[in-house]
């Protein structure tokens, strides 16, 4: 778990630059886990995963990865993670999407210097800073060609789109920062900061597992939560975290700080207010504290 120096140290960084370097985030034991199950679940897949290389893909994402093995839900609240995801995204927190990626030897398969905001509409994604956060874990050292993350710091804060991500310096660029990941190490960044995936320039395959943390009121993927219904059943932090609903309590209201059962008093106040902006004009409604 990080000291309390450590933790304001990591979200200084995560808030300036858009993104942090979590050396060692995954330990040991838990790290072998990782390793062993991620290969069994390619292995499982191999002919998928040969076909798409036959046919030119430049990426594969491996299905249903919380339901490969107990270890991958077990990363979703890693505590040291959950600990920075609390406060950089909210206490509102849950999964939004995941994935168990392949990305095969070639040319990068991502954009250029991009936001993942760009095209959301009903927001400012540079006035949203806690909107989405991407969690990279790395089962493997990389080599710097190996297709690395690499971020153009402090871009978070500006409007979507405001560079020409094509020119031909960027990528040489004293702006730019490339991150080279260790075995068991992580990478957390804004969604909207200006990243890519660099060309993997070597003859090894780069494993990741990405985990895209937003808020409980979000729609998120299928893959945000795992069939076994026994891997939370117990876990109120973890119902939240994997999307679900806890009667009496509203979409809103859903917080790690104040993880409770739903009480009559709860139940009853969540129906008023289902109740109440069903059938009032919502410009007659006071304004919420």
């Amino acid at each position: 778990m990080y000291s309390t120096d450590q933790l304001l140290d990591l979200i200084l960084q995560y808030n300036t630059q858009g993104f942090v370097h979590l050396r060692g985030l995954v330990p040991a034991p838990m790290l072998d886990r990782m390793r062993a199950a991620f290969d069994a679940k390619t292995e499982r897949h191999a002919a998928q995963v040969q076909a798409a290389r036959a046919e030119g893909a430049r990426f594969r994402d491996l299905p249903a990865i919380l339901d490969a093995d107990p270890v991958f839900v077990d990363l979703v609240d890693l505590a040291p993670l959950l600990a920075l995801l609390r406060v950089t995204v909210g206490q509102d927190l849950a999964l939004n999407d995941t994935n168990a990626r392949l990305f095969f030897p070639g040319p990068t398969f991502t954009s250029p210097y991009h936001s993942d905001l760009a095209l959301v509409a009903g927001i400012n994604p540079a006035h949203c800073p806690g909107f989405l956060a991407k969690v990279h874990f790395y089962l493997e050292d990389l080599a710097p060609d190996q297709g690395c993350l690499s971020f153009i710091p402090g871009s978070q804060h500006l409007p979507a789109l405001h560079v020409d991500p094509h020119r031909p310096t960027l990528s040489a660029s004293h702006a730019v920062t490339r991150v080279v990941p260790r075995a068991g190490d992580a990478i957390l960044f804004n969604t909207h900061v200006l990243h890519m995936a660099e060309a993997n320039l070597t003859q090894r395959v780069r494993k990741s597992l990405i985990y895209t943390y937003g808020h409980f009121w979000m729609k998120s993927y299928p893959n945000a939560m795992p069939a076994n219904a026994a891997c939370y059943a117990d876990s109120p932090q973890r119902q939240q975290l994997f999307n679900v609903a806890q009667p009496g309590v509203g979409h809103f209201s859903r917080r790690l700080d104040v993880l409770q059962a739903p009480t009559g008093a709860t139940r009853l106040r969540a129906l008023c207010e289902r109740f109440v902006h069903r059938v009032l004009p919502q410009d007659s409604l006071p304004p919420r504290a």
